[in-house]
């Protein structure tokens, strides 16, 4: 069935508050076709089991994430490894792993098992017959990272391993769209912890009315220092530095 306006939410690592703000705004700009969730829903942030349960409540469909694959191989002690991960990001330091630990201990079984089975990519045709693909890093894994400023020869790759004129996906935490040719590719943003210098929750809408898909994205506000306290506060594993990232909005 053709779709003309979709709405996708990404990246909300266990940050409920972003979460509730992003839901808010969503509640002010609908109604929407569909609201696809990105992955990377539950580690690294406080309140992983409460993300987790607010997405399920609310029924969207969604794909799976690079931490969701990590938080299932924590929780199974290895016996559920994470999949399709590059040889250059498989060693996984302690601090990471401590993070994994966190989110997992406060997932269910039943939690464990809907985010180690969410399929990898999610796709609709627009109403001018665009293909639109869905994805939380890449068409072949949920960790190898597509960049911003990458070459257009592998934004090409991409889109044609997706066989798409939209390609969106979240993963790095930077809000972009560009043109490659007549098609377009682009990061949809993060809702729990951006990381391209502004530190409000980010998610996209796209909308194909019979031209093509048009995307933008979408900014909002929260009590971000509320959070950063209550963080501070938990026994999150290195809390401080977790927090002077998200207040930055950069990598450290």
């Amino acid at each position: 069935m053709a779709t003309s306006r979709v709405a996708f939410v990404s990246d909300m690592h266990g940050n409920l508050p972003a979460f509730e703000a992003v839901l808010a705004e969503l509640e002010r700009r609908g109604p929407f076709d569909v609201i696809v969730g990105g992955g990377d829903f539950a580690a690294a942030g406080l309140y992983p089991a409460e993300c987790v349960a607010r997405l399920r409540a609310l029924g969207w469909p969604a794909v799976r994430g690079n931490t969701e694959e990590w938080v299932v191989e924590a929780a199974t002690d290895g016996a559920t490894s994470a999949r399709g991960v590059p040889k250059e990001m498989q060693a996984r330091g302690e601090g990471l792993r401590a993070v994994d630990r966190f989110c997992a201990e406060r997932l269910d079984d039943d939690a464990l098992e809907y985010l180690g089975n969410l399929p990898l990519s999610w796709e609709t045709d627009g109403h001018s017959g665009q293909r639109l693909v869905f994805v939380h890093a890449n068409p072949w894994n949920t960790h190898a990272v597509i960049a911003p400023d990458a070459d257009d020869a592998v934004l090409e790759q991409a889109l044609d391993a997706a066989d798409a004129q939209l390609l969106l996906y979240g993963h790095i935490h930077y809000a972009y769209q560009r043109q490659v040719g007549d098609r377009t590719i682009g990061c949809i943003g993060a809702v729990g912890a951006p990381m391209d210098g502004d530190p409000r929750p980010c998610f996209a809408i796209a909308e194909d009315d019979g031209g093509g898909w048009r995307v933008e994205h979408v900014r909002v506000e929260y009590d971000r220092e509320a959070y950063f306290e209550d963080l501070s506060a938990s026994d999150f594993p290195n809390a401080e530095a977790h927090v002077a990232a998200l207040r930055a909005a950069r990598h450290p």
